[in-house]
């Protein structure tokens, strides 16, 4: 079974889609494709959230990969596109690249507010896994709503010049597409871990969660090789947490 990356020459543009992510899972639809929107009318985000799109310039995003299901650790995934959107965004907009961050799993924070957010969905059929890999980026914007001022901002405080977004856009299917070679070679995984701790927005930071059907308060030590966060509660009882559930905040 040969793997199934992203390819630039499979790519659409649509001017308008209910979601990317929808789209995009067509069976007619073939692996390697990626798509991007200009409007998104139900843009889906993590459990029952949706993606709300801001401002004047984003990124609506989606692409389909396939490997055999044993040569990646499927938990890692989340961590590691966040990372290559990171990686994407820094250097596109080298201006506010110290201010950006990943706040695991899967968001892009710049300072303490979220500016792109992930959305993976998996199938896994006879071994071999098809993953669709949804991305939101706010990129820039002359208003944030009321009700989204305390938690969302943009990437950039400058409109994007003609062709930055497709700039943009090459360099993030780059930087998936390295992301997921590297996971195939667990020589390389704790290096990029490493990587990631040192760009995590919780780095450090007490935070509140649900665990073991209890609510815990902890400080952040890091992330092991799984990608689970690791928490050193108050009563100094170590957990790893492989998802955030509703109760989680930082405190």
């Amino acid at each position: 079974m040969s793997y199934h990356f992203l390819k630039w020459e499979k790519g659409q543009r649509l001017s308008s889609v209910s979601s990317t992510n929808e789209w995009i899972k067509n069976p007619e639809v073939p692996v390697g494709s990626w798509v991007i929107a200009d409007e998104q009318t139900q843009g889906k985000g993590r459990g029952q959230h949706t993606w709300q799109t801001l401002g004047d310039e984003f990124l609506i995003f989606s692409g389909k990969i396939q490997f055999p299901q044993t040569d990646i650790q499927l938990q890692l995934v989340s961590i590691f596109v966040a990372a290559g959107l990171l990686k994407a965004l820094q250097k596109n907009f080298p201006k506010v690249s110290t201010d950006l961050s990943i706040k695991w799993p899967n968001d892009i924070y710049r300072e303490d507010k979220k500016v792109a957010g992930i959305l993976i969905e998996s199938e896994i059929q006879s071994g071999i896994c098809t993953l669709v890999i949804g991305i939101g980026v706010n990129v820039f914007g002359q208003n944030v709503p009321n009700e989204w001022k305390t938690k969302a901002a943009f990437v950039s405080d400058n409109l994007p010049m003609e062709g930055e977004l497709e700039t943009l856009t090459k360099d993030l299917i780059e930087q998936l597409n390295h992301y997921f070679i590297k996971m195939i070679d667990p020589s390389t995984i704790l290096q990029e871990l490493i990587w990631v701790e040192n760009h995590s927005y919780l780095k450090d930071k007490a935070i509140e969660t649900l665990w073991d059907s209890k609510i815990v308060r902890g400080k952040v030590l890091g992330i092991d090789e799984f990608g689970f966060l690791i928490i050193m509660t108050e009563k100094g009882e170590k957990i790893e947490l492989m998802d955030t559930s509703p109760e989680f905040r930082v405190i």
